[in-house]
């Protein structure tokens, strides 16, 4: 076999493992993952030069380069430096970009994204929300949630007619929606709580957004 031979062959065997070990790219990020022991609520750039998400909860070589809609949403209020904030800040920013943290306490976790200032993503080439529309005969005037948690907005008077919608930007989410629904019942401490509770807090309310708390994930009531 000649050198030239054996170079093509190698590369034809690294592109057919990067096939198969990157799976469908149209598969859909999945949040939180987990990759060599850690817990990922975002993408990441790990042994990478680019920003990428596991398509499964457990990493199993499936994954995908993320895009901007990629990303999961702002979890609002979330705590930096001991501090709660409802919107995306420029706080601790190098560059003095609007970010936010991807979990609600980023002291802990240390895992963000920067924000997104105008509507990305849907059908509609990144066009602005258009309030009030109408959606399914009925007047809305916020963004709604999807089945993956994302949130976007019509970009007509009326939906029902056109079908055309963008993803929400980041910088209007915290004026409408509080970040992830609390899980009721969810279990502390190997107790069910049903409504919001300060226990374990400095008497701030708050909820898991998970049944089980041991994942971490709350947000404040």
């Amino acid at each position: 076999m000649t050198q030239r031979s054996s170079y093509l062959l190698g590369w034809m065997v690294f592109l057919l493992y990067s096939y198969e070990t990157s799976g469908n790219n149209k598969d859909t990020c999945v949040f939180p993952f987990i990759y060599k022991g850690s817990t990922f609520f975002s993408c990441t750039r790990i042994n990478s030069f680019s920003p990428w998400c596991a398509t499964r909860a457990v990493y199993d070589g499936q994954w995908k380069s993320c895009r901007v809609e990629d990303y999961p949403r702002c979890v609002f209020p979330f705590v930096y430096r001991t501090k709660s904030y409802n919107k995306c800040i420029t706080e601790g920013s190098f560059f003095g970009k609007l970010w936010c943290s991807v979990t609600f306490r980023f002291d802990e976790k240390r895992q963000w994204k920067y924000c997104e200032v105008n509507e990305y993503g849907g059908n509609s080439s990144s066009k602005p929300c258009i309030f009030p529309s109408i959606y399914r005969n009925n007047v809305i005037s916020e963004c709604i949630e999807d089945e993956r948690n994302k949130l976007w907005c019509p970009t007509t008077e009326n939906m029902d007619k056109d079908g055309k919608w963008s993803l929400c930007a980041d910088t209007r989410l915290y004026s409408s929606v509080p970040g992830f629904p609390c899980h009721f019942p969810f279990n502390y401490k190997n107790k069910n709580y049903f409504h919001c509770t300060n226990k374990g807090s400095k008497n701030l309310l708050w909820c898991a957004t998970s049944y089980n708390y041991d994942d971490r994930t709350c947000v404040y009531c």
